[in-house]
């Protein structure tokens, strides 16, 4: 059962970015299992990269070098991957729906806007930059500025205190069950859209709505103005 969202607006919106700004999961599944192929490593399958959906690279990286044969150097793998993923990110990136109409009524309602991701912050910045979203937010929060990633609560607890707002009053917008978990027990609100892995029901218990897309969300926005 869904928990319940309040019915005054937030004071901000934290937005995770990969799979829910950018269709970024489902190229880095796509490199993750052309390597995993061309290189012959059966143990990397798709239930690995589902896995890896919403989760640090500290994770991640635990997660590699479990699957992985013996004698690969993991860190290799990974950063075969990453470099497959950036070759595929320059043609094949796209915006998921409603990003840019929501961006635009938290905008006019003057609510704060800010990133929590796992993702490098060059990389993130790079993404924002290709789109022209780097001025739309107050604050990115980036794996380099948390000590322990997604799904701990960190990453949403640190945006929350850049943006000088209470936790319980800030509105978490989320793909994955990994950041579903960091932004409630970070204390807020918890939205979630699934990008390509459905919740399960321990994760819905944990969100106050599930839509299919963000314009769901700017939805919810105008029914509260």
């Amino acid at each position: 059962m869904l928990r319940t969202l309040s019915n005054s607006l937030p004071e901000a919106v934290i937005f995770d970015m990969d799979g829910l700004i950018f269709d970024t999961e489902a190229l880095y599944q796509k490199a993750l299992l052309e390597l995993a192929d061309e290189r012959r490593v059966a143990s990397i399958t798709q239930g690995t990269a589902d896995r890896t959906v919403g989760l640090s690279w500290g994770g991640t990286r635990a997660l590699l070098k479990r699957e992985l044969p013996s004698h690969f150097d993991v860190d290799e793998f990974i950063g075969a991957w990453t470099d497959r993923y950036e070759a595929m990110a320059q043609y094949e990136l796209h915006l998921k729906p409603g990003v840019i109409e929501l961006l635009d009524v938290l905008e006019a309602h003057g609510i704060a806007r800010a990133i929590a991701t796992g993702s490098y912050r060059d990389v993130a910045l790079r993404h924002l930059a290709e789109f022209e979203l780097l001025g739309r937010f107050n604050s990115i929060v980036a794996k380099e500025d948390c000590v322990i990633g997604k799904p701990a609560p960190e990453p949403f607890l640190t945006s929350a205190a850049r943006l000088q707002v209470d936790p319980s009053s800030c509105w978490a917008l989320e793909d994955s069950r990994n950041g579903i978990r960091s932004a409630h027990d970070a204390g807020m609100e918890t939205i979630m859209i699934p990008d390509l892995v459905l919740p399960d029901a321990d994760t819905v218990a944990l969100c106050c709505h599930i839509g299919s897309s963000l314009k769901e969300v700017v939805r919810l926005i105008e029914e509260r103005s």
